[in-house]
């Protein structure tokens, strides 16, 4: 058993910020990630970073607050976090990473070179690679403090004490150990759950875990229905699918991208919006007529493209993004070609519902900052870097108070007897756990796309059930080597999968409404008057239990109690 006040779990701009803050308040940390620290995750997909500088001004400092609370959080983020998060990327964010050397793109006169929208967005070195960048400075920080860090280590459980978490189980993917490790405060920062569906931007990391043990230890969840989603990521091939055709303007330019159906008539661009900041639930739902007139499908069909721009301004953006580069490296021309676009499973809004001033969950001893939270949803690594530094503040607070809290023998044994029995040989006539994986996302896919309905819900309800009764007791290993065994962690993420894929059914049924990402064709309003508040899901005695949470609106507020879905801007 390892012994450490604060564990971390996950490797991305919330758990590493965590972790290095945890090391400089001095207390023992242990870092525990599923892949690699840095190189795993979605941290690394961070294309760029909005700017911040209100100068103090209330007019600026209102349209920062719309960009986080009503564009892409549809009024469901509490305001006051939204407000405070901001101002951490002013203050500290931008400073700190320039110091460890992160550099932004400057003019010779030193201003960021930025996209000319009214919300500006700044890149490291060019658009598309800023995570990149972000997480090694991150990475090379924590190995030189030679902070514990356990890699390619899937933790499984959360283990409990009269209703606190004193501890997590974990998986030595590459020997197969199992290990325990009993902490005094433990900071979740697992990310979004995106590999759910068939097409999706996220890695074969994000398969819900951290969800899933919250869940299963009691915590409570919240707003699981939002998924976002991307409407200009490349059709095809498969392999392609993560390459996203950016919507934001272009940088060092007020060019954006353009959207076109099947008959090349064009249907979005984001300056048609106020703040250009690319809201990804507005392309969607501009996309939405042209699949129902048949001219365009949500798995292609449709177009991107840059050539109504200037040969001037395209120079620019050759210089300022990466995206040039491996396009022309594909054979495409983006001066002249149009490229085949389909919608992809992309951030998830809800997550583990917590204190949004101090990261903690309904659990006391866990902290849940970043997108495994439900408090965030806005896709911005500032935020989940000002979560990261916050849960560690709260964490260092309550690990400083109180002692180590015993581990019960039999709740360790179980867990490690779940995680065992998973480790079998497949019969003749069994199925790899990849092959569920792949049955599971193809479900969400087909029944949880972007139009849902009652009757589609149900369906998929039904279909997950025979998965878990019929098909995971045929589930077994090629082999059962504890040595590095793919197909074991796959078996695990089975599990985990079908527990949220069930909760993310159970909260989309609930929310009779649209809203944001959510659409519902049986309720096509946003019905601000009934459901402006959150759904907040809870492990129940052999069921869930559903209840509503309500919301502040202190600074801005929807004009309307009711709205069209597709002509709210929101």
């Amino acid at each position: 058993m390892i012994d450490t006040d604060v564990v971390v779990i996950g490797g991305g701009a919330a758990g590493a910020h965590a972790a290095l803050k945890v090391h400089a308040e001095g207390l023992k940390v242990l870092l525990i990630v599923k892949g690699f620290l840095g190189r795993s995750g979605c941290s690394i997909f961070a294309g760029n970073v909005q700017v911040m500088d209100t100068k103090g001004s209330p007019e600026e400092e209102l349209k920062w607050l719309k960009v986080g609370a009503k564009y892409k959080g549809y009024y469901l983020l509490d305001q006051d976090y939204v407000k405070r998060a901001n101002e951490f990327s002013v203050s500290t964010f931008y400073p700190d990473l320039e110091r460890k050397g992160l550099y932004l793109r400057r003019t010779a006169d030193g201003e960021f070179v930025s996209s000319k929208g009214k919300a500006r967005n700044v890149w490291a070195p060019s658009q598309g690679f800023t995570g990149v960048f972000m997480m090694e400075i991150l990475r090379k920080d924590i190995l030189a403090k030679r902070i514990p860090l356990l890699q390619e280590t899937m933790v499984t459980s959360l283990l409990m004490n009269d209703g606190q978490v004193v501890g997590v189980t974990a998986l030595d993917i590459l020997r197969g150990e199992f290990i325990v490790v009993r902490a005094k405060s433990i900071i979740l920062a697992t990310g979004p759950s995106n590999y759910l569906a068939t097409r999706s931007t996220a890695t074969r990391e994000q398969c819900a875990n951290g969800f899933a043990m919250a869940y299963r230890a009691g915590a409570q969840m919240q707003d699981l229905e939002m998924q976002w989603w991307h409407a200009s990521d490349i059709a095809r091939p498969k392999s392609w699918m993560r390459l996203h055709i950016y919507p934001n303007p272009m940088p060092a330019t007020a060019e954006t991208v353009r959207l076109y159906n099947s008959d090349r008539e064009m249907f979005f661009e984001q300056g048609m919006y106020p703040l250009a900041v690319a809201p990804y639930s507005l392309q969607l739902k501009h996309l939405y007529p042209h699949v129902k007139n048949g001219k365009a499908t949500w798995h292609g069909g449709y177009f991107a493209g840059y050539t109504h721009i200037d040969a001037g301004a395209m120079e620019l953006y050759k210089e300022y993004s990466y995206q040039t580069q491996f396009l022309e490296h594909l054979g495409i021309d983006i001066s002249k070609d149009l490229i085949e676009c389909a919608i992809s499973w992309h951030m998830t809004q809800g997550g583990i519902r917590t204190n949004v001033e101090t990261m903690e969950t309904s659990l006391p001893g866990l902290y849940a900052p970043g997108g495994v939270g439900s408090h965030g949803g806005v896709g911005s690594i500032t935020f989940v870097s000002y979560d990261g530094t916050v849960a560690a503040l709260n964490a260092c607070a309550g690990a400083r108070t109180k002692p180590y809290l015993a581990l019960a023998d039999e709740q360790v044994a179980k867990e490690e007897q779940r995680v065992l029995s998973r480790l079998r040989v497949r019969p003749r006539s069994g199925l790899r756990p990849a092959e569920l994986k792949k049955r599971i996302r193809q479900i969400m896919w087909e029944k949880m796309g972007y139009i849902k309905n009652e009757k589609k819900m149900h369906e998929a309800l039904a279909e997950l059930a025979e998965v878990r009764e019929k098909l995971v007791p045929l589930m077994g290993l090629e082999s059962i080597s504890r040595n590095w065994n793919s197909d074991w962690v796959d078996a695990l993420d089975v599990d985990d999968m079908l527990d949220i894929c069930e909760l993310n059914i159970r909260s989309s049924l609930e929310r009779q409404e649209s809203r944001g990402p959510f659409f519902r064709e049986d309720y096509p309003y946003i019905d601000n008057k009934n459901w402006l508040k959150h759904t907040v899901v809870t492990r129940a005695e052999n069921d869930i239990r559903i209840e509503s949470a309500p919301i502040e609106l202190k600074f801005i507020r929807p004009e309307a109690d009711r709205e069209d879905f597709f002509a709210a801007d929101y």
